[in-house]
């Protein structure tokens, strides 16, 4: 089954990690009255690109118009698929929007399983129109996983995320899934700010009362400059 999210505004602050305890402040005592509105829980994901890193390379040129795939599941157990599902995310300016597809079928075993078993499970598994994503971003590039907290106003209009203690995985150059050689990616807090496009004039006046400017971040790119290949890429 395939959704699309409607276009929304996407803003993201970053800190230090010693943070965190202190941005959860923030969120409480925010004249937002922010509220949780799902427990936390860990957030995994598989990325996509193509072989010329299209994805990476377009997010570091700041191309306005861009997109990638990941196959997202949740929960502690990153070697085990459950409930996951391929998004396709697309970015044109500041307004972001993802189309879905519910993989209910697909069950993976992460450690035990060779690429070629696993992206033949998930092209199996997939929808027509997601078969178009998969045959445009073919090579398995990245897995991570982090923590996040969930938040919104109380009208739901804006909603906010904490992420926290972020691992990443190369994937690029083996026969199957690396879980255990993490790369040495920057430990940050990533705050998340979403509304719709009719409610960005009150994310915006929101913003000013946080003591965090807003930055651009991407975690895939993050972990793929990690890499030993392409450490320092993003600084030419």
């Amino acid at each position: 089954m395939r959704q699309a999210e409607p276009p929304r505004y996407e803003f993201k602050l970053r800190c230090e990690p010693h943070h965190l305890h202190q941005i959860h402040g923030w969120v409480r005592l925010h004249p937002a009255h922010f509220r949780v509105t799902y427990p936390p829980r860990q957030v995994n994901n598989l990325y996509f690109d193509t072989l010329d890193h299209q994805s990476l390379f377009d997010n570091l040129d700041g191309v306005g118009t861009r997109q990638k795939l990941r196959l997202r599941w949740y929960g502690q157990d990153l070697e085990s698929t459950a409930q996951a599902q391929l998004e396709l995310k697309c970015k044109e300016g500041l307004i972001g929007w993802k189309q879905t597809c519910a993989l209910e079928a697909l069950s993976l075993n992460l450690d035990q399983q060779l690429w070629t078993e696993i992206n033949s499970a998930i092209r199996s598994s997939a929808d027509a129109r997601a078969g178009f994503w998969i045959d445009r971003f073919t090579l398995p590039v990245l897995i991570n996983h982090y923590q996040r907290a969930y938040f919104a106003t109380p009208d739901q209009t804006i909603r906010l995320t904490i992420d926290s203690d972020l691992f990443a995985y190369d994937q690029r150059f083996s026969r199957r899934p690396n879980l255990q050689r993490s790369l040495p990616v920057v430990d940050k807090v990533i705050v998340e700010l979403k509304a719709d496009q009719q409610y960005y004039s009150g994310l915006a006046n929101l913003l000013c009362d946080f003591p965090i400017r807003v930055d651009r971040n991407s975690k895939f790119v993050q972990g793929m400059l990690a890499t030993p290949d392409l450490a320092g890429v993003g600084l030419l």
